[in-house]
């Protein structure tokens, strides 16, 4: 069932993860200036409800909103970046509410693309051994497509490695350093460092606005690195993320250092892939969001 029944296209999503919100690794993210194009790419019941998925709902939506960026070596404000009625959506919610009223197939992972049958149609084959035909496929599988490798080739479609590690995690903080970073902006902010570690927070969930030890929050923390090994391993990546937060100034450096020695950090070398024209097999096949545009979240 499609999000523009008006326009009578019909289409199916299928989901390499086994069921909704399979995935353990969560996160948010902003919806800034594009909230009309947004509003158009779903239907109204969808759309009216959005600020429940916010990462606070009680907060709602402000047009005073701005997301500071911060010095990190000083913690001197460098500039507000005004984000009027900024949308700062909770993922996992936001999928479950997105997910409704569509037909999901999930457990699909994609082998192989075949638009050799004739010019209008293309099969989709996934490793289970089903198989689905349609008249256009969307790749929409992230950052590592399968659809990008049948366009391009697994050489020319093959995300190139940047000199940056970047590593996350989803924790909650004593009560007064969390109320301390909220003090300084109750949705986020980002950090410039002379020595090059960036650091970026953003309240993830909020459950109970009167106890902040049990806001979640997003924590994300990148450096240069061209030649290392990506950390692995619990103690490794404790290890990097130590260093790099001791540099930071206050309060900033404390949140970084409060995070619990049990919590789960994860750490990638972050890469891109510079978007190129594609054939699209006689509009057959295309691609969408990460997987026609993979790039790092810091510039």
């Amino acid at each position: 069932m499609s999000y523009c029944p008006e326009l009578n296209i019909k289409c199916t999503l299928f989901e390499r993860e086994n069921r909704l919100n399979e995935r353990r690794r969560d996160w948010n993210f902003g919806i800034y200036h594009a909230k009309p194009q947004f509003d158009e790419c779903v239907p109204k019941h969808i759309s009216d409800r959005i600020t429940s998925v916010l990462v606070d709902p009680i907060r709602g939506l402000s047009e005073h909103d701005v997301f500071p960026m911060l010095n990190g070596e000083t913690g001197e404000l460098l500039m507000n970046l005004p984000t009027p009625n900024a949308l700062r959506l909770n993922r996992s919610k936001f999928r479950a509410l997105i997910s409704e009223d569509l037909d999901i197939q999930y457990g699909k992972r994609l082998s192989s693309v075949d638009c050799s049958n004739d010019i209008s149609s293309v099969t989709a084959r996934f490793e289970d051994g089903s198989a689905v035909t349609g008249s256009l496929l969307i790749g929409a599988d992230g950052a590592n497509s399968k659809v990008r490798e049948f366009l391009f080739g697994p050489e020319k479609a093959a995300l190139q490695p940047l000199a940056l590690f970047g590593c996350g995690a989803l924790e909650t903080l004593p009560a007064d350093v969390s109320q301390t970073i909220r003090d300084i902006n109750d949705l986020y902010f980002v950090t410039y460092h002379p020595e090059s570690p960036c650091a970026f927070m953003a309240i993830h969930d909020v459950s109970d606005v009167s106890k902040p030890e049990t806001w979640k929050w997003m924590f994300s923390l990148t450096w240069p690195d061209k030649d290392s090994p990506t950390p692995s391993g619990p103690e490794d990546i404790r290890k990097n993320w130590l260093h790099w937060a001791e540099k930071l100034a206050e309060t900033y450096r404390s949140a970084y250092l409060a995070i619990a020695p049990t919590a789960t950090i994860w750490c990638d070398r972050l890469a891109e892939w510079r978007t190129e024209p594609w054939d699209n097999r006689n509009g057959r096949v295309t691609l969408a969001g990460d997987a026609a545009h993979p790039m790092t979240y810091r510039e």
